[in-house]
């Protein structure tokens, strides 16, 4: 006989016997009936995964409620500082403008009968300099 068709008789056999094996599996896994408490405890899993999964809603949306406001606050304060900031340039501006004149152009404009508040408003010097500066220039004249 060929030893090709001894291989093939041989296949056939061993596929023949797994199947039985698998028929006979089948037949004693469908004679098995579930425990009954089985479904109960299955039942009490998927009560207890639905309020975990209902608690951590609860708590994810508590988180998410306290970034919403900390993110409204942080905005708030970004808007404070913008603010700030331009207050800062403003003053630094008119800081660099009064640098402009010189204690000789206060002194100019008091001899020429300006007021000590209006040389700070004319210059941008903070009104308590311009003083400082007339009163040391009186000193040094007396």
């Amino acid at each position: 006989m060929d030893p090709t068709k001894i291989l093939l008789l041989v296949q056939i056999a061993v596929l023949v016997v797994l199947l039985a094996v698998v028929i006979f599996f089948l037949v004693l896994d469908k004679k098995k009936k579930p425990l009954p408490n089985a479904f109960d405890e299955l039942k009490d899993v998927i009560r207890q995964t639905r309020d975990l999964s209902g608690s951590f809603q609860e708590q994810i949306q508590i988180k998410i409620d306290l970034v919403n406001r900390v993110m409204a606050e942080l905005d708030d304060k970004i808007r404070e500082a913008r603010l700030t900031a331009e207050e800062i340039e403003k003053v630094n501006l008119v800081t660099r403008q009064s640098r402009d004149f010189t204690a000789s152009d206060v002194l100019k404009l008091s001899r020429g009968g300006y007021e000590p508040g209006d040389i700070s408003r004319l210059t941008g010097i903070p009104l308590g300099e311009v003083q400082l500066m007339i009163k040391m220039n009186n000193q040094d004249d007396a």
